[in-house]
């Protein structure tokens, strides 16, 4: 998957233990030689083991976790970095959120069949490869594979923008906490918080730095400038953001595989390149905590 003989970062990766499409040993595997990489599935950390195990990195790879917060307006994703997250006071309220998501998706399959969708509950878990949802975060690409199995959409995407985007007829809200509960957490435990695709907030440029200013007294401590799905002067102009508010600059792909068609992990839609320096300044962040 690298483009790239200078070894590369990727902190924003999914694997199927969430809403990936691949493995995580097997993801682990497929990067070749990287400087890091972290994986952050959505409210879990059942692949992180794996994935670290299979990694062929310069540096130890720390856990990592990306939780949904409550925000009015767009979505606030939180990527937590740390070296101990499974087995600290943050983990418990993973399990809350993990429970939240199951809560959800029963709800979305009672709307769908409503909306005279027939979809089950055995063809969503098929999709995810889950025993139960449970078992591992199942969300919304599950249902949109399932969808467009049926011929109610024609592609993930496609299912997103008719049923389960925010504000489309599928679309429910989790039960979520707030970066004022988490941010401080993560500060005591020692972890690193990172604010995902900030732009995703729906905040106006010229205002996102006084909000990322408020979001870091309550504990965050960087902002995802490289991100797959940004262009290189949207990238710029975070960079410049994140550091005249003296916040750490991280990045990512994203990349989820079958999920997110032609997100590539390291070189996202082909013109991503995360410096190793990223990498660097995110393990000295961790180790000053």
């Amino acid at each position: 998957m690298s483009a790239s003989s200078s070894p590369l970062c990727d902190l924003h990766l999914h694997s199927n233990a969430s809403d990936g499409s691949v493995e995580p040993g097997q993801l682990a595997q497929d990067l070749g030689h990287v400087h890091l990489a972290v994986l952050t599935d959505h409210d879990t950390l059942a692949g992180s083991a794996a994935f670290r195990d299979g990694l062929d990195s310069e540096l130890t790879p720390p856990e990592g976790v990306e939780l949904s917060l409550n925000w009015s307006g767009g979505t606030f994703h939180l990527l937590v970095y740390g070296n101990s997250i499974s087995t600290s006071d943050l983990a418990t309220n993973i399990e809350r959120l993990a429970l939240a998501r199951r809560d959800r998706n029963l709800e979305l399959l009672d709307r769908a069949n409503q909306l005279g969708l027939s979809i089950t509950e055995t063809e969503v878990l098929a999709a995810a490869g889950a025993p139960d949802f449970l078992a591992k975060s199942v969300g919304r690409p599950h249902f949109a594979r399932v969808l467009v199995d049926h011929g109610y959409a024609e592609s993930i995407q496609d299912a997103f923008d008719r049923y389960l985007a925010k504000g489309r007829p599928l679309y429910s809200p989790k039960t979520l906490f707030g970066i004022e509960e988490i941010g401080p957490m993560c500060v005591e435990l020692g972890f690193v918080a990172v604010i995902a695709h900030p732009l995703s907030l729906g905040v106006p440029f010229s205002s996102l730095g006084a909000r990322l200013r408020e979001f870091k007294q309550m504990g965050l401590a960087g902002v995802e400038c490289f991100y797959g799905g940004y262009d290189p002067k949207q990238r710029g102009e975070l960079v410049d953001l994140a550091r005249d508010l003296d916040l750490l600059v991280t990045g990512g792909s994203d990349f989820h595989g079958t999920f997110k068609p032609g997100l590539a992990a390291l070189t996202g839609y082909g013109d991503l390149a995360v410096p190793a320096e990223v990498g660097d300044n995110l393990m000295e962040r961790l180790s000053r905590a």
